[in-house]
């Protein structure tokens, strides 16, 4: 078989398995707790997310979020396949077509990819085309635009349904009905469609943005103002360069390995996934990062943590000393 990998030695695998399932329990935990506080953060600020760009990242904090959750729901990631309980009847098909086939865990990458391309289109609207913006990027459009992207990449990944299926108590891989070339098919179209040309999207948007954007001095309305849009555009191509990097190896290895060419599962690939997953927790620390807007947020929201708990230890010791009393 084309996807086979050599067998480790006994030892050595399992040294690996708990490795990685350490990994991915980091990184999961991480990655729901810091999207999380990113996404209350922004609601606790209702004028953040009527602006378009936020309304952006708050989705892709979502869907981070939810990466997390899928990387515990998973087989094979945080739990092993053999101790995972796989339900009965429908629910055991719709766990092992959503979840034991890793499709709604890559799903949600590969919307994150779509989301920050968006993104690059969105600021270069914003700088180039301000009398079009408006139209382009209203709420009620960025959501539209959010909702068809969930839509394309559970489209483009719609092979995997059929190459997976329950079988009494166990999700049994199964020769695709569409034979050999049609799996090459639908990996190459679904890693060129949702992962190269919106990375490639992304990198020629913000090329084109640095290479223009000291020509726009006129145009922008004071230098606050263009120092802002820097700063936020610094923040949108971090963001994008860190999913660059760290989802190009993986997706490599997966859209040459129905050519033989290389292997998932092997090693290799299995350390760049943990790369790919790495990911969905770093975004939040870039944010804080390179903005203060964000970075006022959380601690506004930090301090608002911190007194309510020393409220509340007040209201304790309140009713201990009147007991005592």
């Amino acid at each position: 078989m084309e996807n086979s990998t050599t067998p480790l030695p006994t030892g050595t695998a399992d040294d690996e398995h708990v490795g990685l399932q350490i990994a991915f329990s980091l990184i999961a935990g991480a990655s729901f707790s810091f999207n999380l506080l990113f996404c209350v953060m922004l609601l606790r600020n209702s004028a953040l997310l009527k602006k378009p760009h936020n309304i952006l990242l708050f989705s892709l904090a979502v869907v981070d979020m939810l990466t997390g959750v899928f990387i515990v729901a998973t087989p094979g990631y945080v739990i092993q396949k053999s101790s995972y309980p796989v339900p009965h009847g429908t629910g055991g098909e719709v766990f092992c077509r959503l979840l034991s086939n890793r499709y709604m865990l890559f799903a949600m990458g590969k919307v994150s990819i779509l989301l920050i391309a968006c993104l690059a289109i969105e600021r270069w609207y914003c700088i180039f085309k301000p009398m079009k913006y408006e139209k382009h990027f209203s709420r009620k459009r960025v959501l539209i635009y959010v909702t068809a992207m969930f839509i394309v990449t559970c489209i483009l990944s719609v092979n995997k349904f059929f190459e997976i299926s329950l079988s009494g108590k166990k999700c049994v891989t199964k020769k695709a009905p569409y034979g050999k070339e049609g799996t090459r098919a639908f990996i190459v179209t679904y890693s060129v469609v949702a992962f190269y040309i919106p990375c490639f999207l992304t990198w020629l948007t913000f090329g084109d943005i640095a290479i223009n954007l000291p020509s726009s001095r006129k145009e922008s309305a004071n230098e606050t103002e263009r120092k802002i849009q820097k700063a936020l555009l610094r923040m949108c191509a971090l963001t994008a360069v860190a999913l660059t990097v760290c989802g190009f190896p993986s997706q490599t290895i997966y859209i040459l390995s129905p050519f033989g060419i290389t292997k998932v599962g092997s090693s290799l690939h299995k350390g760049f996934n943990v790369l790919l997953l790495f990911n969905s927790c770093m975004n939040p620390f870039i944010y804080y990062f390179s903005n203060k807007e964000y970075r006022k947020g959380l601690k506004d929201l930090l301090r608002c943590k911190k007194m309510r708990y020393r409220r509340r230890d007040m209201e304790l010791e309140t009713q201990v000393t009147a007991g005592d009393e």
